[in-house]
């Protein structure tokens, strides 16, 4: 299939670096909705490793041997924004480095399979058209008699309950009845549909979670030191410094001003670093996929829910840390639906 810079191609490739920022603020845009809508995480049960662990403490014990030459040199000295600062950034690039290092165990492989399972629910309701405006669902190419049945239905579902209103009915119940299996065989063609289409998702899903784990485990993890310099520095947590026991953290009240900006920089790097090798594979894939699947790969809802379930988790991580103090209305909850 040819790719071009247009969505309606069925890919993005070849897509500008602005088409990709769009994407992921699209995709911020999303993800803040869902914030404000109901703020939840996913708190799996982290292993952890012993010598990754001691690491940890080293780096610790760096940080407050630092604090401490710093002290008796200037003992009335307050720390200064920039020496907070940067014991920030250490401390939080050391702890993200250690939860994705493959080794650790069971942090990165939970949040993958919890993103198979999102990207599936998505990828369900992407087919069957749900929040997709009557012009979206015309545009798409139909390939099966139950395919077109279903849009049909989908576009004029108001239409049929309206028009069954408005009949005259000998009694009530009939109207009832009617509308029951209405619903019945709705509910018929979208099982029919989804059942042609789950193929397909066997064939994207292993190359969505490969390209996905390539990135958490190797890009991402490699450039997490620029990634944490950039989110302290723009979020200026530093200025509402919140030290617990001479350690850096983030408080409550700086956590707002920290995930906004966590999540811009998170979106960025996942777009501009996953979206192309993503479509780029499942371009060369042996067997094609439908238009529409590589439209669903460039959807901003994808690349929000990986935001969720991924930033959601490294929440939890630095507060188990002692790196992040969450507010109370930040509530826990259960991703797994």
């Amino acid at each position: 299939m040819p790719a071009g810079a247009d969505p309606s191609s069925g890919s993005l490739l070849g897509a500008s670096t602005q088409q990709r920022l769009d994407l992921a603020s699209a995709a911020l845009k999303l993800r803040g909705e869902q914030v404000s809508a109901r703020i939840v995480f996913f708190n799996p049960e982290q292993q952890t490793n012993a010598e990754l662990d001691a690491i940890t403490q080293s780096v610790i014990a760096e940080l407050h041997a630092i604090r401490d030459v710093r002290q008796s040199q200037h003992p009335d000295a307050a720390p200064s924004t920039a020496d907070f600062e940067i014991d920030l950034i250490a401390v939080l690039r050391k702890s993200l480095e250690l939860v994705l290092d493959p080794r650790r165990g069971s942090f990165l492989k939970l949040k993958l399979d919890l993103l198979s399972r999102r990207f599936t629910k998505l990828f369900f309701a992407f087919a069957l058209g749900l929040g997709a405006s009557s012009e979206e669902l015309s545009s798409r190419i139909v390939t099966t008699p139950e395919q077109a049945l279903y849009t049909a239905v989908l576009r004029n579902h108001q239409r049929i309950r309206a028009d069954l209103r408005a009949l005259r009915f000998e009694h009530p119940d009939h109207h009832d009845q009617a509308l029951e299996r209405l619903s019945r065989w709705e509910r018929d063609l979208q099982a029919s549909y989804l059942s042609q289409r789950a193929p397909e998702l066997g064939r994207l899903l292993p190359i969505v979670v490969e390209v996905f784990t390539e990135f958490f485990r190797d890009a991402f993890r490699a450039n997490v030191g620029e990634f944490c310099w950039a989110v302290v520095r723009e979020s200026n947590v530093s200025r509402a410094g919140d030290p617990l026991k001479g350690m850096p953290r983030v408080g409550p009240r700086a956590f707002p001003r920290f995930r906004e900006s966590f999540e811009k920089h998170f979106l960025e790097y996942l777009v501009l670093n996953v979206q192309e090798p993503l479509v780029t594979r499942l371009n060369a894939a042996q067997e094609s996929l439908r238009p529409e699947t590589l439209i669903f790969v460039s959807d901003p809802r994808v690349f929000s829910e990986a935001c969720a379930v991924m930033c959601d988790g490294f929440y939890e991580h630095l507060r188990s840390e002692g790196l992040l103090d969450l507010p109370p209305n930040w509530s826990r909850d259960s991703l797994d639906g």
